[in-house]
């Protein structure tokens, strides 16, 4: 009578649950993505009801063991779905950039937040001042486009946002942003993102200053041939940061770098050609020719999850 009892318990309070899941739904307080989840979810109800005929006999505590496993099988298998989709390029959803940018601006900042989308930057092919590009996501995306101007300076900002922090299954995706600056157009860069891969190809563009944040992903960046307009040479040019990924400078062999590694102490040795760059004292990445170079480029480079990679550009 005792097992009975503790078999009544399990299951009448895994149906109550299930009930009221149901009624919360109806009453809009239950987002339609964990709803969904919900739905697809009900087959492990067999899995519970095998384990508890097992486990019953067994253990005094057998429902609960059984309920237990059924609840981490159901997260397990969400959490394979969900990693599994996220990879998947869509473009249900798309929204076109199209900006362009007056004459008398001498300087645009470029400020993008991306949440799970790719990023790709390409010099235009046409020497105009407009900006072009697309962003390809899914449904749940968003992309909020907002351009500036006050004096000579410009400010073109893009922000990717999700329509549900829950969102549906068949809908979860990453995103493509690619944009084609152009060239002659001094420019001042920063990129955040959460997750995706970046291709920063900057050769050809007029780079004042340029940062990025990603947190997950790997990055490829090509620096321009480029001296900013009034730099020292012995400021920095901005922070290039991979939280979580491999992060690659490709640079042109007339630019004299600096480059001050950030490993986090994660131990990965960076990878460079010795006849080209020092490894000097304090984690620094120092070309060869930095002395006599026409153009210098200081920037700090940041990966302490992943391998820094310094090559010349071709």
């Amino acid at each position: 009578m005792r097992t009975r009892r503790r078999t009544n318990l399990v299951w009448g309070l895994l149906l109550v649950a299930l009930a009221l899941v149901v009624v919360l739904h109806a009453l809009g307080n239950v987002p339609e993505g964990i709803y969904d989840l919900f739905l697809r979810a009900w087959p492990v109800l067999l899995v519970f009801a095998g384990l508890s005929i097992f486990l019953r006999p067994r253990m005094a505590l057998g429902n609960w063991l059984a309920l237990v496993i059924s609840v981490a099988l159901v997260v397990g298998v969400s959490a394979m779905a969900f990693n599994a989709r996220v990879t998947q390029q869509r473009d249900d959803y798309q929204e076109p950039v199209a900006q362009v940018v007056s004459p008398e601006v001498t300087l645009l900042r470029l400020r993008l937040d991306m949440q799970t989308a790719d990023i790709e930057i390409l010099p235009a092919t046409i020497a105009d001042r407009q900006i072009n590009g697309l962003f390809s996501g899914s449904v749940e995306s968003d992309l909020e486009t907002t351009y500036s101007q006050e004096g000579a300076s410009a400010t073109l900002s893009l922000v990717e946002s999700q329509s549900s922090a829950y969102p549906l299954l068949e809908n979860v995706g990453r995103g493509t942003l690619r944009l084609e600056l152009p060239p002659g157009l001094p420019l001042d860069v920063e990129i955040q993102g959460d997750s995706g891969d970046v291709l920063l190809n900057t050769s050809g563009l007029s780079i004042e200053r340029m940062n990025l944040d990603l947190q997950e992903g790997d990055a490829l960046v090509t620096l321009p041939a480029y001296e900013p307009l009034g730099s020292q040479g012995s400021e920095s040019l901005g922070t290039l940061a991979v939280r979580n990924g491999d992060i690659t400078l490709s640079i042109p062999p007339e630019v004299g770098a600096r480059l001050e590694l950030n490993r986090g102490g994660s131990g990965i040795e960076p990878e460079y050609d010795p006849a080209v760059y020092n490894f000097l004292v304090g984690d620094v990445l120092e070309a060869r020719n930095i002395e006599n170079a026409g153009i210098t480029a200081r920037y700090t480079v940041t990966a302490p999850r992943g391998r820094i990679r310094v090559q010349v550009s071709e």
